[in-house]
């Protein structure tokens, strides 16, 4: 999953088995987003569980 940071425009990518640690973390607290660092100017950037869900799921191959 790829993020940028909204304060200095950095872009960086974010490994599906994180994701999928992220998550578990977030249902189990109830949590709707997970806040990551940024690379460059490390402030926390917001990422909606909703959409590390569907960059985690994995792709089905239509046939």
């Amino acid at each position: 999953m790829d993020v940028r940071c909204p304060s200095c425009g950095a872009t960086f990518t974010i490994s599906k088995d994180y994701l999928a640690q992220a998550i578990t973390k977030a249902e189990k607290k109830k949590h709707k987003y997970h806040s990551v660092d940024c690379i460059r100017c490390r402030k926390q950037v917001k990422l909606p569980i909703n959409d590390m869900r569907r960059f985690a799921a994995p792709m089905d191959e239509e046939e």
